[in-house]
């Protein structure tokens, strides 16, 4: 699993108090013997106007995603990779160079 690859699995809410199936883009898999993936949240629920740390996704034949997308770059989680349910697509480079200056910007 590299960074770009957007899969669909059970996403927990910030509260931890419930998950909902959603599509996913894998950030970075951890280094240590278990590779879990580092995950942000993508979301069909796209604002008038995006934040800093968003990234408006169109749907295309490479990432599989239904509906116009909102990548948040700062809803950040680390899950199993045996929680995948699927693999949808992948973003294009210029796509996922954007997410590494934008993320950057997050941990400066």
């Amino acid at each position: 699993m590299n960074t770009g690859t957007i899969i669909l699995i059970p996403f927990p809410f910030a509260e931890l108090t419930n998950v909902k199936v959603r599509p996913a883009f894998v950030a970075s898999k951890t280094k240590d013997k278990y590779q879990d993936l580092i995950l942000c949240a993508i979301s069909s629920v796209v604002p008038q106007k995006l934040g800093a740390f968003e990234m408006l996704l169109q749907p295309n034949s490479f990432n599989n995603l239904r509906v116009p997308s909102i990548l948040k770059i700062d809803r950040i989680v680390t899950l199993k990779k045996e929680d995948i349910i699927t693999v949808l697509g992948t973003l294009p480079i210029v796509e996922i160079d954007l997410f590494k200056e934008k993320f950057k910007q997050l941990v400066d």
